[in-house]
């Protein structure tokens, strides 16, 4: 970790835990701007300066954002509100996952900035769910694999049609749509016990890590998440991710967070894992996510794909979950996809020149050397693709 990566670290723990720690001699706010765009950090970073005591005008510009994000983070938070309220009186199920749940767990929620809002619905309650959403003044977006995403002008909302998604298939296997961890619950408001969210959110963190990278502030949301939690029962979540795998990555993952906001020590493994971190910014680099997504994508090609082949494959012919929301004739006629496969070149080569050129940058990073070193990296880790 290089003397600005612990500038920010320091200023995380600072923001977080209240007090003023030492930073760097040569410390220059300036230095952090970097970080504080790619792994939107801004008032973190803020609320850490201020209480350090740093003078610099960087500060007014800060001071500036944190106030958006303080209006912003308001603004989450009474729509999520008005939602839960609307659901309740129609006797909606529905489970909060991940930024809802961990803004509570900050000093200040606003210090949590969250882009979107999760929240686990029951797929047999949408049709009772589309109009209450509609009367809250949420416009329909797009359908994933996992997601229906509606958004109105206070809030980006995710309803999760499952916790996991389907072609992460090791983790889906577990998790399946996640209502089987539902166990807590308050009205129609449900949770998972203290343990099972804490796994949930470590394999979504995992997910997100191997599938191109994620940033500093979800780790930090990890850190978050132990101290808030200090007895759980540790036998039994190690025993659940042995199951998925995913031991040896949360070790090492535990590790580098007692190196960042403990004061632990360090090693090759560590190190490697923290500047991995802070390359990726929030959620990964272009380099990453294609070597990541490829990578996975080879193990289960039914044709025995791998490399470019399986990245052409996938532009060629993506699946319908993912046309469904540009090409909206697929929402009534799916039975038209393959015509969409026919078009969409055609249409790519007229319309949209930039996307191609894009795609062009993406396939070279697909070399055969970049992606083994990139899978020998993860590897070392303590990651994989294990379908």
């Amino acid at each position: 970790m290089d003397t600005i990566q612990l500038s920010v670290i320091t200023l995380l723990r600072s923001a977080v835990t209240g007090k003023a720690l030492p930073l760097p001699a040569d410390f220059d706010l300036e230095q952090v701007r970097s970080y504080i765009r790619k792994h939107h950090i801004l008032p973190l970073v803020y609320e850490g300066a201020r209480l350090c005591g740093v003078e610099s005008r960087v500060m007014d510009r800060l001071f500036s954002g944190y106030c958006k994000a303080l209006q912003v983070s308001e603004g989450q938070m009474a729509e999520l509100e008005r939602l839960y309220r609307a659901f309740e009186e129609a006797e909606i199920d529905y489970m909060p996952l991940k930024g809802c749940r961990m803004k509570h767990l900050y000093p200040k929620p606003e210090l949590r900035m969250m882009g979107d809002a999760d929240v686990l619905i029951r797929l047999d309650q949408y049709d009772r769910i589309m109009p209450i959403v509609e009367r809250l003044g949420f416009k329909a977006k797009y359908e994933t694999d996992h997601e229906l995403v509606w958004q109105n002008q206070g809030l980006y909302l995710e309803l999760h049609k499952r916790v996991i998604p389907s072609y992460n298939k090791d983790y889906f296997r577990y998790f399946g749509d996640g209502w089987q961890l539902a166990k807590e619950k308050d009205g129609h408001y449900f949770r998972m016990t203290t343990e099972d969210e804490w796994i949930y959110l470590f394999t979504h963190f995992a997910k997100h890590f191997r599938d191109g990278g994620i940033g500093c502030r979800h780790v930090l949301d990890l850190w978050m998440y132990l101290q808030a939690n200090p007895q759980m029962d540790e036998h039994y979540i190690e025993t659940e991710l042995e199951t998925l795998q995913l031991l040896e990555f949360y070790r090492n993952v535990r590790r580098l967070i007692c190196y960042w906001f403990e004061d632990g020590p360090t090693d090759a493994v560590v190190e490697l894992m923290g500047s991995y971190v802070f390359n990726s910014g929030s959620w990964g680099q272009m380099e990453q996510r294609v070597q990541s997504v490829t990578i996975r994508d080879q193990r289960h090609s039914v044709l025995g794909f791998s490399g470019k082949l399986v990245y052409a494959w996938r532009r060629l012919f993506p699946p319908l979950w993912q046309l469904k929301g540009k090409y909206t004739v697929l929402q009534k006629c799916p039975w038209m996809l393959p015509v969409v496969w026919l078009v969409r070149p055609f249409y790519k080569v007229l319309f949209e020149r930039k996307s191609l050129q894009k795609q062009k940058r993406e396939m070279k990073a697909l070399d055969k050397d970049s992606l083994e070193r990139h899978h020998e990296m993860l590897q070392k880790m303590g990651i994989d693709y294990r379908f």
